[in-house]
């Protein structure tokens, strides 16, 4: 049995996890944007509450996982490198922290992969071994298998970076500095930035909304908003785009779906599938498309997969 950590933007989610079943979770606020650290006692404080509404105690569990959104080092289990949330974290010595504050061994992932690797263990894509995933949180994060293994690189990067593919070379400017990525065009954050700079945004209904993003904008919309349904054709332009560019990098069979989008996915999956197949340059066919089951609980599953096999 072992705890999981997933330190999303919005929420910090905790679970705790046995061959797979998710035997209970909890999430707490993340606010992000004070840091990572202020958030230790309470994510602390989180685990016990649930070891106890379980019925268990931490000499019970065989370690911890956490999973982080940004460039990690996994033999050093530490942040190397993140945009604008949790930067506190960089260099924290986790292992250290879960060892003096839990005395659990630790296995760290960036988010997108434990995200993988949840739907390819237990999930959607059980049992596939040559995938790309696309989460579409906050930001966009991607991460990537080929042959039953997910890609790492020599430098923490590979396969994790896909919301950082230009979609638009003359587009919104990141917050990694490059012009025209796919997540300054077209994820939650981005879409508000942009669609301001639109014309027609003010006679749309989501000039008067705040804090608005996917959801906002299939909702308009599908009420008949002229510049919400423009805004969703360009959307979905982007995000193909984005995914055409995993499948000639990757090579997957399938392509995974995964964030709160897939909320919506009865309405997005199938024309966007569509529209990726005509784009993409696949001679032997086509990959297949699946939306994850339950996007809360594959970063969670993944991490406690990789802690199974810590030290196997």
């Amino acid at each position: 049995m072992n705890v999981t950590i997933d330190f999303g933007g919005t929420n910090i989610k905790i679970g705790l996890i046995r061959d797979g079943e998710m035997l209970a979770k909890i999430s707490i606020p993340a606010r992000s944007g004070t840091g990572l650290l202020s958030r230790l006692p309470d994510v602390e404080e989180g685990i016990r509450r649930l070891l106890g509404e379980a019925g268990t105690s931490l000499a019970a569990c065989g370690g911890i996982g956490i999973a982080l959104p940004g460039i990690i080092d996994g033999e050093g289990k530490t942040l190397l490198s993140i945009k604008d949330k949790y930067t506190d974290a960089l260099g924290f010595d986790f292992a250290g922290w879960s060892q003096e504050r839990l005395g659990l061994p630790l296995v760290v992932e960036n988010d997108a992969r434990a995200a993988l690797i949840g739907e390819t263990a237990y999930g959607a894509a059980r049992g596939e071994r040559d995938a790309v995933l696309v989460i579409f949180g906050t930001g966009i994060g991607t991460a990537a298998m080929i042959g039953g293994r997910v890609l790492r690189g020599k430098h923490g990067q590979a396969g994790i970076l896909g919301g950082h593919l230009t979609t638009d070379i003359y587009g919104e400017r990141c917050n990694c500095g490059n012009p025209g990525c796919l997540e300054a065009q077209a994820s939650h954050w981005g879409i508000p930035l942009r669609a301001a700079k639109l014309p027609g945004y003010a006679d749309s209904a989501l000039a008067a909304e705040t804090d608005w993003g996917y959801a906002s904008v299939l909702r308009a919309s599908e009420e008949g908003d002229a510049f919400a349904a423009r805004l969703e054709a360009d959307l979905l332009r982007h995000w193909s785009a984005g995914i055409v560019n995993l499948i000639h990098a990757y090579d997957p069979e399938v392509v995974i779906l995964s964030g709160g989008l897939m909320k919506s996915a009865a309405r997005i999956l199938s024309p966007l599938a569509e529209m990726v197949r005509e784009q993409a340059w696949t001679p032997w066919g086509a990959p297949r498309f699946l939306a994850a089951g339950d996007p809360e609980t594959s970063v969670l599953l993944g991490m406690s997969y990789l802690a199974d096999r810590h030290d196997s």
